[in-house]
């Protein structure tokens, strides 16, 4: 891939992740930045096996975005795109999860709502190794969180169901309480990236 248009997608990635500052999304987002742990790569959809073995050579990465900004395919498309790499060998060490710029709006329940929150600039996969996410249940991670920081002050603090859960609950109160503002952050992103976004090959 073109250096140029690697380095704008990931600019872009990073703009999405500022969203998801801002509005809160993820309690670990603004550490894992703070701390450079946040892998971001581009790469056409025939690389993206390579990109991702980059974020796993990368030990100091937790977090890992891989973006395919010339991935014309809708989100049923990058869903099995998904598919694809968690039924591969490296899908043994690494969770994935798919953002796409078109997923619709189903605010019925915290999980329907997961992929509108993920509407990424460009479509994109985010990656974790599973040792992290056990790490995560175990309470063993080097990422802060608010549940950390609680506990630091001396506060007790239940140990979550399910970490992802939690976080669709969060965002789903978000969603709620400032839908409006949050719909128009990502969509004032999406229509920028699309108004410079480079011609696509298939």
């Amino acid at each position: 891939m073109d250096q140029d248009l690697a380095d704008d997608a990931r600019a872009w990635a990073r703009r999405y992740l500022e969203v998801v500052e801002r509005f809160d999304l993820c309690p670990w987002a603004a550490p894992a930045r703070a701390r450079g742990e946040v892998w971001v790569g581009a790469c056409d959809e025939d690389d993206l096996m390579e990109a991702l073995a980059g974020f796993e050579r990368t030990p100091t990465a937790i977090v890992g975005l891989c973006v395919l900004p010339r991935f014309t395919g809708g989100l049923s498309a990058l869903r099995r795109l998904r598919t694809q790499v968690t039924d591969s060998p490296i899908g043994q060490r690494l969770a994935v999860a798919e953002f796409h710029p078109d997923a619709p709006l189903d605010a019925a329940s915290p999980a329907r709502l997961v992929p509108y929150l993920r509407r990424s600039p460009d479509p994109m996969l985010q990656v974790v190794r599973h040792e992290t996410l056990a790490g995560f249940k175990r309470g063993g991670t080097t990422l802060a969180s608010v549940e950390q920081l609680s506990l630091l002050a001396g506060k007790y603090v239940a140990p979550p169901r399910d970490i992802a859960e939690d976080i669709a609950q969060h965002n789903h109160a978000t969603m709620l309480r400032d839908g409006a503002a949050l719909a128009a952050a990502l969509d004032e992103l999406i229509t920028s990236r699309r108004a410079v976004a480079r011609p696509r090959s298939a």
